[in-house]
């Protein structure tokens, strides 16, 4: 039998309130949001369970990314470096130092297009980041959005019904980057990328951003706001 005789009443908070000892709170009602901010010393890595000052991480991915990133312990150039090393071509690298460079980092075009991510990432993809990043790029141009917005399910996107007749280069880039991503085609390659004739500037800070997403999820977001830095 519970304790609490009033549970399921509208006299169950004062009953809880009762039973509570002097200057407690009470349990098991509220939310309790922490305020503090990490520092970069409290996420060095030596301070992690799995680190062996002998040998270097053995972790495919890094389980305090987000909380290394709200630290500002891990940069652009670190994530960079991580998601594209097999991919870094002189030109890619260039391009890269011209675009993200002393730059605040901006994953979203405006307000339409974080509202437009956000409502169906959190219905459908928050657990998948490679069709989440896909959906940041579809969701970044109304001319695209249009044509594939009644193209998703939880399963993906339908891109075999998506009429691109008259889109425009950039929206087009942006779709076949996100086509690559959420199906693991080649539509565009890393080659393609480090040419401004085939994918504007714009387009490229966006697909760059996109692959973040893929290989990082949404921790990547805390760098919202922060300058690039690349070396």
């Amino acid at each position: 039998m519970t304790r609490y005789f009033m549970r399921g009443t509208s006299l169950q908070q004062a009953e809880l309130d009762m039973m509570t000892p002097p200057y407690e709170k009470t349990r098991g009602y509220g939310i309790r949001t922490s305020t503090y901010r990490y520092k970069k010393e409290d996420v060095e890595c030596e301070l992690c369970l799995k680190y062996n000052r002998k040998k270097p991480c053995t972790l495919s991915e890094c389980e305090y990314l987000e909380e290394r990133i709200e630290a500002l312990a891990v940069n652009l150039r670190e994530l960079l470096f991580d998601c594209l090393s097999n991919n870094f071509s002189g030109q890619l690298k260039e391009r890269l130092h011209d675009q993200f460079d002393s730059r605040r980092i901006a994953f979203f075009l405006h307000q339409d297009h974080w509202e437009r991510w956000s409502y169906y990432h959190s219905r459908y993809f928050r657990k998948h980041n490679r069709l989440s990043a896909a959906l940041f790029l579809l969701s970044a141009y109304p001319d695209v959005w249009r044509r594939v917005v009644w193209k998703i399910s939880e399963n993906g996107f339908d891109f075999q019904t998506v009429d691109l007749r008259g889109i425009g280069d950039a929206e087009y880039s942006v779709y076949q980057a996100a086509k690559s991503i959420a199906t693991g085609s080649i539509n565009i390659t890393f080659a393609d990328l480090a040419f401004p004739d085939l994918v504007s500037d714009e387009a490229f800070r966006l697909i760059i951003c996109a692959l973040l997403l893929a290989r990082f999820g949404d921790a990547v977001l805390n760098l919202e706001g922060k300058s690039g830095d690349i070396e």
